[in-house]
C-alpha cells in the first residue's frame, strides 16, 4: 500500500518542480515580464503548476491499480496507453486561455503544452524504482 501512495507522490513531485522550473526558463528566455507576467500567473497560478502534476500522478496510480485488477495481462499496456492519449488530448486544452496579454498570447502554447507530458514522463520514469 505504502509503495502505491508513495510512487505518485514522488513523480507527481518531481514532475512539479520540472514543471515549475520549466516555466520560470521559459519564462526567462521569452522575457515575460510586467503586465504579461501578470496576466500570465492570473491565467495559470503558480498554485496550479505545482499541485496538478501532484493530483495527476495520484489519479494516474489509482487508474493503473484499477486496470491491474481489471485485467493483469493487458492492464499495464492500456493504462500507458490511456494515460498518453490523455497527456496529449489535454495539452490542448491550452487553445481555450483567452484574457492573456496579446502580447503572449501565442507565447503560452510553448510555455504550457510540454507542461502536460512531465506527469506521464515522471510517473513512467519512477515505476521501475516502486515495482
Amino acid at each position: 500500500m505504502k509503495k502505491g501512495i508513495i510512487h505518485p507522490f514522488v513523480a507527481g513531485t518531481f514532475a512539479a518542480v520540472v514543471t515549475i522550473f520549466f516555466g520560470l526558463a521559459y519564462e526567462k528566455a521569452t522575457a515575460i515580464e510586467g503586465v504579461q507576467l501578470e496576466s500570465l500567473r492570473e491565467a495559470i497560478p503558480m498554485l496550479h503548476l505545482f499541485m496538478a502534476p501532484i493530483l495527476g500522478c495520484l489519479g494516474a496510480s489509482l487508474g493503473y491499480r484499477l486496470l491491474q485488477k481489471l485485467g493483469p495481462k493487458w492492464g499495464s499496456f492500456l493504462f500507458y496507453f490511456l494515460f498518453a492519449t490523455i497527456s496529449i488530448f489535454s495539452s490542448f486544452g491550452i487553445f481555450s486561455v483567452y484574457n492573456l496579454h496579446e502580447e503572449i498570447q501565442y507565447t503560452i502554447y510553448g510555455y504550457a503544452m510540454p507542461m502536460h507530458y512531465f506527469p506521464f514522463l515522471s510517473w513512467v520514469a519512477f515505476k521501475p524504482l516502486f515495482s
